[in-house]
C-alpha cells in the first residue's frame, strides 16, 4: 500500500502526508515522534551536526565562566581557517567541540583560542574514538 502511494503521488502530496503524519505523532505519540525524528536526522546528516542542531546544542551549554551558550560565533570559528576537506567532521562539529571544550575546561587550560582550537582538533581526530565523536558525545551528555 505505502509503495503504491509513494509511486503514484507527487512530491507535494508526499510532503503534505509526511507533515500531517509527523504533526499527528508529535501531538499524540511524542515518544514515537522523538524516535522517528532522530532516525530521520541520522539518515540525512549521519553522526554530524547541521546548523540547527549545532545552535540547539551550544544554546544549552552552561560554561564554567558563568555564561551560557557558545563562546565563539560560527563566523569567528570560520576565521580560524580550519580545512575540513577529508576530515570526518564539519564546521558545525568543530564549532560544537571548541565551544564545548571552552564550556567544560575554562580556567583549567590557557585561555586563548589556539589552545581550544588544538584541543578541539585533538578531540575530533582521536584515533581510538568512533566516527561522529562530537555528535555522539553531545547525544550521550543530553539530559
Amino acid at each position: 500500500m505505502i509503495e503504491n502511494m509513494i509511486h503514484d503521488s507527487t512530491r507535494e502530496q508526499l510532503d503534505d502526508f509526511l507533515r500531517e503524519a509527523m504533526d499527528y505523532l508529535r501531538s499524540n505519540e511524542p515518544r514515537v515522534y522523538e524516535i522517528l525524528t532522530g532516525l530521520m536526522y541520522d539518515c540525512i546528516y549521519g553522526l554530524h551536526f547541521n546548523e540547527w542542531s549545532y545552535r540547539k546544542a551550544v544554546g544549552a551549554l552552561k560554561n564554567r565562566d558563568g555564561t551560557n551558550g557558545a563562546h565563539w560565533s560560527l563566523e569567528e570559528i570560520e576565521r580560524l581557517g580550519i580545512d575540513f576537506e577529508g576530515k570526518d567532521y564539519n564546521l558545525y562539529d568543530f564549532a560544537f567541540a571548541i565551544n564545548m571544550i571552552y564550556s567544560d575546561y575554562y580556567g583549567l587550560v590557557p585561555d586563548d583560542v589556539q589552545t581550544y582550537r588544538k584541543m578541539a582538533v585533538g578531540f575530533l581526530e582521536d584515533a581510538d574514538a568512533p566516527r561522529g565523536k562530537a555528535w555522539l558525545y553531545h547525544d550521550a551528555m543530553k539530559m
